[in-house]
C-alpha cells in the first residue's frame, strides 16, 4: 500500500497560527464521529473557542462537557433561535450534519440564512466526500443537497462557502462495501489492485476540517485527499 501525501494539494491550510487571537468556531451536528475529531483538533489550539449542537448534551463525551472553551447547545436542525445562538459571534460556522437528505439541505439553508443575518462571513458545508461537482443532478441522490447547498451559498454576497473534498471517509467505506475483512485479516478489491482509491480516513480528515476552519482566507474548494495504491498480494 501506497499513502501519498496530500499536503502539495493545499500546502498552506496546515501553517495557520490561531494563537495570537481568540477565535470561536462553532459546529452544528458536534455529536457525530467526524465532528467530535474536529472539534478535539480545534481544541488543540490554546485560543480556540467551540460551541456546539447536539440533540442530547448528555450523551457528549467528558472532553466536550467540561472544557472550559467549549459551549454547548441542545438542539435539533430547525429550531432556529438557539441556532443563531450558536452561530452569532463566532468567525466560522462548520456544519457536520449527517442525515436524511431534506435535513441535509433544509437545515443547511437555514444556517447559511443565519450566517448572512449574524455577519458570518463562511460557512463550511457538510460535504466531506469525493469530488460531488463533477456529479450531474440525479446521478447520486444523496450528494444532491451538496450540490444544492454549493449553488446557495453562491448566490450569497456576504456568505463564503467552503467545500472540503477528502475523498470517501475510509472506515465507512470498507465497512459499507464490506471491503476489509477483521477475521480473515484480508482486504477485498475489484480490477488489478493497482486502482488509486480516493480515501481518507477520519482523523485525517478531521485535521483537514480543522485547518480549514481556522484559516479565514479558505473559502471555495479545498481537495485535500490520500490516493492509495493496493498491490497484487492483498486479497
Amino acid at each position: 500500500m501506497r499513502l501519498d501525501s496530500p499536503l502539495s494539494n493545499c500546502p498552506d491550510l496546515l501553517s495557520k497560527d490561531p494563537s495570537t487571537m481568540p477565535y470561536t468556531i462553532a459546529i452544528a451536528g458536534i455529536s457525530s464521529a467526524l465532528a467530535l475529531k474536529v472539534a478535539a483538533e480545534l481544541l488543540k489550539q490554546p485560543n480556540v473557542h467551540v460551541r456546539g449542537t447536539s440533540r442530547d448534551i448528555s450523551k457528549l463525551p467528558p472532553f466536550l462537557k467540561d472544557s472550559p472553551r467549549v459551549t454547548l447547545v441542545q438542539c435539533g436542525p430547525y429550531d432556529t433561535e438557539a441556532l443563531r445562538s450558536l452561530i452569532r459571534g463566532c468567525e466560522v460556522v462548520v456544519c457536520c450534519y449527517y442525515a436524511d437528505n431534506k435535513t441535509m439541505l433544509e437545515g443547511q439553508k437555514l444556517l447559511v440564512d443565519l450566517c448572512e443575518e449574524e455577519g458570518v462571513s463562511r460557512y463550511i458545508a457538510s460535504d466531506y466526500t469525493s469530488d460531488f461537482t463533477k456529479l450531474d443532478l440525479g446521478d447520486v441522490m444523496v450528494k444532491d443537497p451538496m450540490k444544492h447547498i454549493k449553488a446557495y451559498l453562491d448566490e450569497k454576497p456576504k456568505v463564503n462557502g467552503v467545500h472540503i473534498l477528502v475523498g470517501l471517509l475510509m472506515e465507512t467505506f470498507w465497512g459499507y462495501f464490506d471491503v476489509w475483512d477483521s477475521k480473515e485479516k484480508k482486504l477485498r478489491y475489484w480490477g488489478t489492485g493497482h486502482e488509486e482509491w480516493d480515501l481518507m480516513t477520519y482523523q485525517t480528515a478531521a485535521e483537514y476540517v480543522a485547518a480549514v476552519a481556522l484559516d479565514p482566507e479558505a473559502i471555495g474548494i479545498k481537495k485535500c485527499a490520500f490516493h492509495e495504491s493496493f498491490s497484487q498480494n492483498h486479497h
